[in-house]
């Protein structure tokens, strides 16, 4: 439930919930023989992880700014744009993957966390070799639509097994709601919050694939970046109110 991340300020090392971190060093480094050394910066974070314990809720902390939007959008604008103006599945696809190693390599000189951009490359690559083996431009984005499928089964056994994954995950990120599993009111919380991200991954599959069944490529293009990380934030805002509605709470119980 995951979006790349960006900035360069200084934050407080944390787990993170469906995003990326960028780990550029990070800590305190003094010098043996002086007063400390200037801190490295932290790894920046995105999604949850970057706004969860924030007092104000950022959407650019949410999605991962520029950049996150960047490693977000591109390859699939890319292939869309060329499909439709071409209509090689080659060329389109060849750039789509050419663009994702472009940022995978970025990451990596920057030493920073390539670890979402290299999910991406898979995802990718996989939908590139589909749709050139096929010949139909549609067949690129079957690898997102069996990875929200997966993603939509495993919250529902969570909701199901009365464990939802957004209390683990974000009992994980602040300590504050570590016993979330033993208070009934943090549990709902948590439940509806997973419920929301359910109710994101079931749209997009009632969305999308239809439009990929009757081989709408440039359509399928728009349902997915629209479908991702805007509406990845406004969830991402909302599990936000629910949360801090629960901390303030636990502070005035």
């Amino acid at each position: 439930m995951s979006a790349p991340g960006s900035g360069h300020e200084s934050r407080e090392r944390r787990p993170e919930l469906g995003g990326t971190e960028t780990s550029g060093g990070g800590g305190d480094v003094e010098d043996a023989a002086g007063p400390a050394a200037e801190e490295t910066p932290a790894p920046a974070r995105s999604g949850l992880g970057a706004v969860l314990q924030e007092e104000e809720f950022s959407v650019s902390d949410a999605i991962g700014g520029p950049r996150g939007i960047a490693e977000s959008v591109l390859p699939t604008l890319l292939f869309v744009v060329l499909f439709v103006a071409t209509r090689s599945v080659v060329l389109a696809a060849g750039v789509a993957v050419a663009v994702v190693v472009v940022l995978l390599i970025a990451r990596i000189v920057q030493r920073q966390s390539p670890s979402t951009v290299l999910g991406g490359l898979l995802g990718v690559a996989l939908g590139a070799v589909l749709s050139i083996r096929s010949g139909e431009g549609s067949d690129f984005y079957w690898p997102g639509i069996v990875i929200n499928a997966v993603t939509l089964l495993v919250l529902l056994v969570t909701v199901v097994a009365r464990k939802p994954l957004v209390g683990f995950l974000v009992g994980l990120l602040d300590p504050r709601v570590q016993d979330w599993a033993s208070e009934p009111d943090a549990r709902r919380v948590y439940t509806r919050a997973t419920l929301l991200f359910m109710v994101l991954y079931a749209a997009k599959i009632a969305v999308q694939l239809p439009l990929l069944l009757t081989g709408q490529v440039a359509a399928l293009g728009a349902a997915k970046i629209a479908m991702g990380l805007p509406a990845f934030a406004v969830v991402a805002y909302l599990v936000w109110l629910m949360h801090r509605g629960l901390l303030a709470r636990r502070e005035l119980g």
